[in-house]
């Protein structure tokens, strides 16, 4: 199975475009699968200019309802007409923002997305699996979830909620060697979503972990975890996927990663767009 980083926060080289988002090309034997399509259609540009070819994907995975995660998803949708898409159903269900300092920002999708729903494979409670691929609709809440999601809500009408994230949703490909798992940003907690990997599929143990942890840098608006909370997710991490690979980046900031570095060693490793990742 081949990774491709189609859209970061960040690049490395001038070919490619960067912006607040996330987008991952993912090639299997049998499917050609994007998870997330960044905030516009950069990833797009950035698929042409890398050569690969968006009108073979097959399927489509949405990790959550947030712009920098399914903002580029209609403009996917007009170059592709045959792919599914595979996300949770409570993301039509409300709209969703962040408040800081009493400031709202929408974050959510644009409402011609609904246009499209035809396209959509809405999940609701239960397990999907098929080719060795998981769309894991509920997620275990045994860990503390990132001190990030403070600040963020769902809206209805004019009544906002502190936002739960039953938008989010896990995705993870098993292969002979393990299992491989896939996050938007982790709202639910890394380590949630690690635990739940483990009690939905016994006996297999996880080789890859990509994908947004939301541990957030920490600033007047928005707490963020201690040094020594973030000590406590990468000894955890060691222990419920003792000799995985990670790789991470957009709402894992840099200090986040170098503070688990320190337990994970080179086994963390930064999402470099347009890397390949062999697993």
């Amino acid at each position: 199975m081949q990774i491709t980083t189609l859209i970061e926060n960040k690049h490395t080289n001038d070919t490619l475009k960067a912006e607040h988002g996330l987008s991952l090309y993912i090639k299997t034997e049998s499917h050609n699968i994007l998870f997330d399509t960044g905030q516009s259609n950069l990833f797009i540009q950035n698929a042409e200019t890398l050569k690969i070819d968006l009108k073979e994907v097959d399927i489509v995975v949405i990790s959550h309802a947030h712009y920098d995660h399914i903002g580029g998803l209609i403009d996917f949708l007009n170059l592709n007409t045959k792919a599914k898409v595979y996300l949770k159903k409570e993301i039509f269900d409300y709209q969703y923002v962040s408040i800081r300092e009493n400031v709202k920002k929408n974050i959510g999708f644009s409402k011609k997305l609904l246009t499209y729903k035809d396209r959509f494979v809405c999940l609701d409670t239960d397990i999907l699996t098929f080719d060795n691929l998981y769309f894991i609709p509920n997620i275990n809440k045994i860990y503390p979830l990132p001190k990030g999601n403070d600040i963020l809500y769902k809206q209805k009408y004019h009544t906002f909620y502190k936002d739960d994230f039953k938008h989010e949703l896990i995705f993870s490909i098993k292969e002979s060697n393990g299992i491989h798992l896939f996050s938007g940003c982790a709202h639910n907690g890394i380590l949630n979503m690690v635990s739940t990997v483990k009690e939905t599929i016994d006996n297999v143990s996880i080789k890859t972990i990509i994908g947004g942890f939301h541990l957030v840098a920490g600033n007047h608006f928005v707490k963020n975890e201690t040094d020594q909370e973030i000590t406590i997710i990468a000894k955890e991490l060691k222990k419920l996927a003792n000799g995985a690979h990670y790789y991470t980046g957009h709402c894992t900031s840099s200090s986040a990663f170098d503070k688990l570095s320190l337990t994970l060693g080179s086994d963390l490793q930064n999402l470099v767009m347009g890397h390949n990742i062999e697993v």
